[in-house]
Formats: C-alpha cells, sequence, structure tokens
C-alpha cells in the first residue's frame, strides 16, 4: 500500500511512498486539512542523498506503532529541500533559533493555524540511543504539551514569529552603503574562511568567494586575506575532501583538518569548488594542484553526473551495500 507520495516527481519523496505514515507533500489542502482538525504539523524536510533522511526513512517512518500514532495526531508533510528552498531555508533559520544547530532531516512541529514553529530536531532514533529519545516518545509529548499547556505555546510562538522577523530585516538597512560597511563585510567574511573549527570542516564557499573578491582592494586588515584563501583552496585541492581517486569533492569532512570525508558528493558544492579554485588561478595563486582538482572534478561531471539526455544529477549520497543482502544500506 502506498501513500499520496507516490506520484510525486521528487525522487526524495516517492522514496517515503512505501511509508506507513499517511504523508502529504507541502500543499494548500494538507495546510486546510491541519487547520480544520487542529492537529499540529509534522514537518520533514530532506533530500534524496542525505544519509540520516535515508536511515530515519528505514527505521522511525517505517515502523508501524509511529505511523498509527502519527496518523492520528498530527498531519505529516514531507518537504525535498531541492524543490522547496525556500520552505527549508524558513525552517532551519527557526530550528537553529531553538535548538542552537541545524541539519538534515529537518523535523520542526508547526502550529495548524500559523505555521509557527514550536519544536524541531533531526535524526530522531525509533529506540532512545545517541543521547537522544525514542521517536513515539517525542511525539507523544509534543501531543501533550501542544494539548495542555496553551500559555506557554503561546509565549513559544510570539518567541519564535519575533525572531524570524527580525531575521528578515536588514541591519542597518537605512544607513549609507560607503567604504567603511563594505570593509566591515569583507573582514567578517574573510575571519569566518581563517578561523579554526574542532569539528566537521566545510568549504563555506560563499564567504570564501566574497574575501577573495575583496583582495582587489588595497585594504588594511587583521588577516592577509590572499593568504586566508590561497589556504582554503589548498584545503579543497589537497585534503581528502577531494576524490584524488574519481575527482570532485565530497561535502564536507568529518575532521577538523580537511582529512576524512563524508562520502557525499553535490552538484552545487562542486560547481562553486571548481569557480573558486579557477578565480584563485586568475587573480595569481596558480598552484598545480588547482589545475588538477579542476580537471578531476570536470571529468567526473562528464563520467558520472551527466544523464544521457544532457542534464546534470544533482548529488551522490554517501551510501552503499556491501553485499545483495541487505536491506539497508551503509554510510561511506
Amino acid at each position: 500500500m502506498v501513500n499520496r507520495l507516490a506520484q510525486s516527481q521528487s525522487l526524495y519523496l516517492r522514496k517515503h511512498a512505501e511509508n506507513p505514515i499517511d504523508w502529504w507533500a507541502w500543499c494548500d489542502e494538507a495546510l486546510e486539512t491541519a487547520r480544520s482538525e487542529n492537529k499540529p504539523i509534522f514537518l520533514s524536510i530532506g533530500y534524496s542523498s542525505c544519509h540520516w533522511c535515508t536511515v530515519m526513512e528505514g527505521e522511525a517512518f517505517s515502523d508501524r506503532a509511529i505511523a498509527e500514532y502519527m496518523n492520528s495526531q498530527f498531519i505529516p508533510i514531507k518537504v525535498d529541500r531541492e524543490e522547496r528552498p525556500d520552505i527549508d531555508s524558513i525552517y532551519m533559520q527557526a530550528l537553529q533559533m531553538m535548538t542552537g544547530q541545524g541539519g538534515w532531516p529537518l523535523n520542526v512541529f508547526l502550529t495548524p493555524d500559523e505555521r509557527i514553529p514550536f519544536y524541531g530536531g533531526t535524526y530522531f532514533p525509533v529506540q532512545p540511543r545517541y543521547g537522544r529519545p525514542g521517536f513515539l516518545e517525542v511525539l507523544q509529548a509534543i501531543r501533550r504539551f501542544y494539548d495542555t499547556d496553551k500559555r506557554k505555546l503561546q509565549a513559544l510562538k510570539a518567541e519564535i514569529l519575533d525572531n524570524l522577523q527580525q531575521s528578515a530585516v536588514l541591519s542597518g538597512a537605512t544607513a549609507e552603503l560607503n567604504g567603511e560597511v563594505f570593509q566591515k563585510g569583507w573582514e567578517l567574511n574573510t575571519a569566518i574562511i581563517a578561523g579554526s573549527n574542532p569539528g566537521p570542516s566545510f568549504p563555506m564557499m560563499p564567504y570564501a568567494e566574497l574575501a577573495l573578491r575583496g583582495t582587489r582592494f588595497k585594504i588594511e586588515a587583521k588577516h592577509d586575506s590572499k593568504q586566508v584563501c590561497t589556504q582554503r583552496g589548498l584545503d579543497l585541492a589537497l585534503g581528502g575532501i577531494y576524490d584524488h581517486v574519481a575527482g570532485g569533492f565530497h561535502r564536507y569532512t568529518v575532521d577538523a583538518t580537511w582529512t576524512v570525508p563524508h562520502f557525499e558528493k553535490m552538484l552545487y558544492d562542486n560547481g562553486q569548488i571548481v569557480e573558486y579554485l579557477a578565480n584563485l588561478w586568475s587573480a595569481g595563486v596558480q598552484e598545480p594542484a588547482f589545475e588538477t582538482a579542476v580537471a578531476g572534478t570536470v571529468e567526473w561531471l562528464k563520467r558520472e553526473m551527466t544523464a544521457p539526455t544532457g542534464y546534470f544529477y544533482a548529488a551522490q549520497d554517501a551510501d552503499s551495500f556491501n553485499n545483495s543482502e541487505e536491506v539497508e544500506p551503509e554510510e561511506g
């Protein structure tokens, strides 16, 4: 028995078509059903190559007891972030406000009337583990809170809505956009690229690209921006985030030294990195590793990421089957 997602054009949504959960896609009918039945919305956002999205689909979203409770107490909605980046952006901001971190799958609970998030998280296991409660326990606690603590719910809604509205306002928008404002923004971007992080290493290409463009101006700054931008290029081209065998860049490394990759490749990451390395080369930083990485990535794009009809595929996931008898693939 399949659910509503079986007819979706999204590969990610179709991966959930055989879940016992009565999924809706994001649509007016789903939102109106939540409002008319006064049921909180369970909004789950992910994408086709997301490892923990795949894990949760095979675990919690395939669990009969969880599905029975979900279907009776919530309106479950699935969203592909590659189809609806606008929805993903809003609720990712909200999750980061609520928990201090984000990621996918992005799972948030919304009020049925104004669709304001009041609780959220990423991966929820079926049974308690990794220091996280079991998903059925979470669902029961959320529904109990929604039904019995209206005053706190209203206060939480107001706080989150206010924070979201403030985040949409450009700070200092009425001020003159002069050289001082430009320098402040450029130095901030350069500092982000120059900073060290004890956790996973992400390319963060928009910051790096802006820092590199600023090197055309003779500005006294805390950081040597040309050196910072060059180092980011070397980390990418020489580190484990680059696939030195098959070409192409992985989405991130799981460590702070750019050594151990998470074996997932995104088309948009590779497009941004190739452009960045080419711009570094044009700026006079002609490291042989940059040329090698760009050439290898172009070959990978042509060999593995181009459909016979000429389109590019969006991503390669991090999962693979160790043998033909496995039901679920393993990460990496």
